[in-house]
């Protein structure tokens, strides 16, 4: 048995603290990657049963398979631009919002909607800093030819995305300053830009930022985030199996691949077939080098020695500790002073985002 528990009062208790924190600024929801692996039409229906109307996808898949669930009158906003044709296909399709992001996203969004008869609201991205998707703030012509000449298009809001936010809030409002001075520019020109929208959830609780017209919030829905400090935020998402097997080992004795640990003293082991496949243990690959980069690594993993830095999971309401490495399949814990038998629930600190899909997701 495993499966990701999903507590929906803490649920609640974040989206009140993501409402008081933002002024009560309309939320947009953000469900990507599977609502970060809470699961993405359960939590869509927890969120919609308490008032949320917009939602935030980056797959056009996504937006596709939140029609077919039921959501048939919110708001589902693509954040990422795109001039695919099978992409905007499932954007028409699914009649949700289009972010356009580049002249050539409006050129193929714009002719296929006037080939499909339609009119599609679309959201502009301006690239404030981020660099992947949007129009940079010295294409103002480019922006205001999105509302002279595209016809099938309706530009229902402005956006952009802080990459800076967890770590420079002097950066991110250099960044929500070139999105407002956008917004400004097309109004000048007698247009109007619709909804502004920016931060997301590590701007929102460390940047102090003026509000805008919505808030974009995703890892924060379950209580997750890279601000520091107390957020008033409960974090959610636990993974729960079973012990498989309790045994004696000896003195001297490997536990796992290396082995990592051996046994001093005669030890009672249980093993719990929950491994790094499951999201245990699992964490983001290091892909930056810079000298300040390695650096940083170098001390953290230097700190984590010294403390003598442990694992721990939860069996029978007791924390108990990981020996030696964590496996693929499986995870060995000291028992030696509780009483633990096969079958007794244990618990993990998990990210649910690294939860493969195959496990069950389970509100409560």
């Amino acid at each position: 048995m495993k499966r990701l528990v999903i507590e929906e009062e803490k649920i609640i208790h974040n989206l009140e603290v993501i409402g008081e924190k933002s002024g009560g600024a309309p939320l947009i929801a953000v469900l990507k990657a599977n609502a970060y692996g809470l699961g993405m039409l359960p939590m869509a229906d927890l969120l919609r049963r308490q008032g949320v109307k917009r939602f935030g996808v980056t797959e056009p898949e996504d937006a596709v398979a939140l029609r077919d669930g039921g959501f048939l009158d919110e708001e589902i906003l693509m954040l990422r631009s795109t001039a695919v044709k099978e992409d905007i296909e499932k954007i028409l399709s699914s009649t949700a919002t289009a972010a356009i992001g580049s002249y050539d996203a409006a050129v193929a969004v714009n002719g296929m909607a006037e080939e499909a008869g339609m009119v599609v609201d679309v959201h502009v991205e301006i690239d404030t800093g981020m660099g992947r998707y949007g129009f940079e703030p010295s294409e103002l012509e480019r922006v205001l030819s999105v509302f002279r000449f595209m016809g099938n298009l309706h530009v229902t809001g402005m956006f952009t995305h802080f990459p800076s936010a967890f770590a420079s809030p002097k950066a991110t409002r250099a960044q929500y300053d070139k999105l407002v001075e956008m917004a400004a520019k097309v109004r000048q020109a007698g247009f109007d830009p619709g909804m502004l929208h920016a931060a997301n959830s590590a701007a929102l609780f460390r940047c102090d930022l003026p509000s805008l017209d919505g808030v974009r919030i995703g890892s924060a829905i379950g209580g997750r985030t890279t601000a520091k400090g107390d957020t008033g935020l409960q974090k959610t998402g636990r993974l729960e199996s079973q012990v498989a097997e309790v045994r004696w080992l000896p003195v001297g004795h490997g536990v796992g691949y290396g082995p990592a640990f051996v046994t001093k003293r005669p030890t009672r082991i249980a093993v719990i077939p929950v491994g790094y496949s499951d999201g245990f243990m699992v964490e983001k690959g290091r892909d930056a080098f810079r000298f300040r980069d390695s650096l940083r690594y170098a001390l953290g993993d230097m700190a984590k020695w010294l403390r003598r830095k442990k694992f721990y999971v939860t069996v029978g309401n007791r924390r108990v500790r990981v020996l030696g490495h964590v496996g693929l399949n499986h995870t060995t814990v000291d028992v030696t002073d509780i009483d633990c038998q096969p079958g007794e629930i244990a618990l993990f600190d998990v990210s649910p985002m690294f939860v493969p899909p195959s496990i069950l997701r389970v509100y409560r």
